[in-house]
């Protein structure tokens, strides 16, 4: 039901109570129990279209959250949140292996094989991204390496941009393996456009993806 279509059905129903677009939850409940006793079947010979019109009406009323006690009248409830992941496209991924290529170029000027082969492993890119209202949770599959670490992310996912851009993070780390990175408020601000929050978990399996969605 789009929107001004539920907006329409909850003046219909409050009307079918005989409630303006003023009314209140004790209002709502206090019309439902009069009409439910007084329009009764038992009460009215076995006719209960009044009492079915204004059932109907109630029940929508109270599925959209104003029935409960201390909503504040023509307040309709919130809806909550719900978590999605979305699979990054290929071109976005690649647009971070670029963009850290390039710095690995400088990053491993004169370095040994071995230097290299590191700074190469401790380089990450995201293969999806959760979501939870303005809460971004980017999912690695690789582990993250003792000491220096570097990831390339897309960030403008909640920006009205006609492409992603793309930022490399670099942090530090004191062990090796699983682990979540929360991303300092003052960087998410600056280069997470309409982000509250960004975590990146790394060593992040389908399972793990699967365990973001489905709590609510």
């Amino acid at each position: 039901m789009e929107p001004v279509e539920k907006i329409a059905a909850r003046a219909d129903a409050l009307n079918a109570l005989g409630l303006d677009q003023n009314a209140g939850s004790d209002d709502i409940r206090d019309a439902w129990r009069h009409i439910a006793f007084h329009a009764h079947p038992d009460h009215k010979n076995g006719d209960c279209t009044n009492f079915s019109r204004a059932k109907e009406a109630y029940d929508f009323l109270r599925s959209e959250g104003l029935t409960t006690k201390g909503r504040v009248p023509g307040k309709p409830r919130r809806p909550k949140l719900r978590k999605r992941v979305v699979e990054l496209e290929t071109a976005d991924i690649d647009a971070c292996r670029v963009l850290l290529n390039t710095a690995l170029a400088h990053s491993v000027d004169g370095a040994d094989d071995a230097e290299a082969a590191q700074v190469v492993e401790a380089d990450h890119v995201p293969e999806a991204v959760g979501f939870h209202g303005r809460h971004l949770t980017y999912f690695v599959s690789t582990p993250v390496c003792r000491g220096a670490n570097r990831v390339a992310l897309p960030t403008s996912f909640l920006a009205s941009a006609r492409r992603l851009e793309t930022e490399v993070l670099s942090f530090q780390s004191n062990d090796a393996g699983a682990g979540e990175v929360v991303v300092p408020d003052a960087i998410t601000e600056r280069k997470f456009p309409g982000a509250k929050s960004v975590r990146i978990k790394f060593d992040a399996d389908q399972q793990m993806r699967d365990d973001f969605w489905l709590a609510s």
